[in-house]
């Protein structure tokens, strides 16, 4: 059975009067909103919050688990973990059953058919869905289908990576992809990378709206602010000498995500750049490597932090002073964002996909080609002879990152709605 957990009239989270007047001015009706996706996301929970408090939408959340704002194991990690900001606020929000949960992240992780019938009951005027790799955002499309209820894709699938796919797979996914683009209403496109894949697919660009990735931009400001008013004290408190300039990893310590490229750039500076250290926040299965590199290797002001929520991680930014990305595999990048919201001159490969959209090589920081240590290496160390080149670079991080941002993404979705 369905089931309301929770109901939240409003809790004020900071909407922008520019988002509010541009709805109202392009939306001439109230839209019954349904939104699908498969566990609370701790990025997606604000933006959930400020389209409630638009007297436009009226939305409905359907969460097919409570991953996330629930203590669970996260593979990646290795760890359980519940995020410690609050997700299921603001906003109304159903839990719908599953019947049979096989792992997480695969097809089968997800099967709640009572999504047919919220669906058939609800009388939404659109749903969007989340993505299409679990069995019930097709449960969700079959069931939108059978009442006439437009749908909406936003997902995070880039081109280079569909592109590396076997020919086999490649025409197997385009068989089955196809017939469900044709069929979808309208596409809430990411960024460069996501665009250039539904044009891969012969998706219309007039059918295709700007809703960017985001984070809570003006949560990391503030918090970030005020931890860097304290910076030297929170060093201190963790052994990190005030003088070092400190390249900042933060992620699922992973081989996709290549930390230990960190600790190899860090390796071959230190002997010229003595004051430079690192700070690897995350963990996952190579944490004991990475431990028994830095031994191994006598790395100086080498730093495991272990996983950081959310509110934590605004002073890790704080305490550092450039940001890398190395990762060989990674669809978006959302660390990025947040490291440009804390004020961070940011280096990223060019397998990251937020290196199409939120990266301007050589303004707020450099792109470069995932793997190449030596490129990585030259980039790091232009930043850590620089203070002035990591103060301009991380004052244009900040100007970027203001227009990626849940303002954007409510302009996104109201546009999406008009066209249908």
């Amino acid at each position: 059975m369905n089931q309301i957990l929770t109901t939240e009239a409003s809790i004020p989270l900071g909407c922008s009067n520019t988002s509010q007047n541009f709805v109202r001015a392009s939306t001439k009706r109230r839209w019954r909103l349904a939104i699908l996706l498969t566990h609370p996301i701790q990025y997606f929970a604000p933006l959930f919050a400020q389209l409630a408090q638009q007297p436009e939408f009226d939305l409905t959340v359907l969460y097919c688990s409570l991953q996330g704002a629930q203590a669970e194991r996260d593979p990646g990690f290795g760890i359980s973990i519940a995020w410690d900001r609050p997700v299921l606020e603001g906003y109304r929000y159903k839990v719908v059953r599953n019947y049979w949960r096989w792992g997480l992240g695969r097809f089968f992780s997800y099967v709640n058919p009572g999504i047919i019938r919220e669906l058939r009951a609800g009388a939404y005027d659109a749903v969007i869905v989340f993505g299409w790799g679990h069995l019930s955002a097709w449960l969700a499309f079959a069931a939108a289908r059978l009442v006439r209820t437009p749908w909406i894709l936003y997902g995070d699938s880039v081109s280079i990576f569909d592109q590396e796919n076997g020919w086999l797979k490649r025409k197997l996914k385009r068989a089955i992809l196809r017939p469900l683009f044709r069929s979808t209403s309208a596409f809430l496109v990411m960024g460069k990378l996501n665009q250039e894949f539904y044009d891969s697919y012969g998706v219309p660009r007039e059918k295709c709206f700007r809703m960017p990735y985001p984070v809570d931009n003006a949560f990391f400001v503030r918090a970030a602010e005020k931890a860097r008013a304290h910076r030297a004290e929170v060093r201190a408190r963790y052994g990190i000498p005030v003088d070092a300039v400190v390249v900042v990893f933060v992620g699922k310590l992973i081989p996709r995500k290549r930390p230990h490229d960190v600790l190899e750039v860090v390796r071959r500076l230190q002997p010229t750049l003595p004051y430079l250290g690192a700070l690897l926040v995350g963990d996952g299965k190579l944490r004991a490597s990475l431990e028994a590199e830095i031994a191994q290797k006598g790395l100086r002001n080498a730093f495991l932090f272990g996983f950081k929520n959310q509110t934590e991680l605004p002073a890790v930014y704080a305490i550092s002073d450039i940001f890398v990305l190395p990762s060989a595999v990674d669809k978006w990048g959302l660390v990025a964002n947040e490291a440009m919201a804390c004020g961070l001159p940011v280096v990223v490969s060019d397998r990251a996909g937020v290196s199409g959209d939120l990266v301007k090589h050589g303004e707020n920081g450099f792109v470069y080609p995932a793997g190449d240590v030596a490129s990585l290496e030259r980039l790091v160390s232009a930043l850590a002879l620089n203070s002035e080149l990591r103060r301009q670079m991380g004052k244009r991080s900040s100007e970027i990152i203001r227009t990626y941002g849940y303002e954007q993404c409510i302009e996104g979705i109201a546009e999406a709605l008009k066209s249908l």
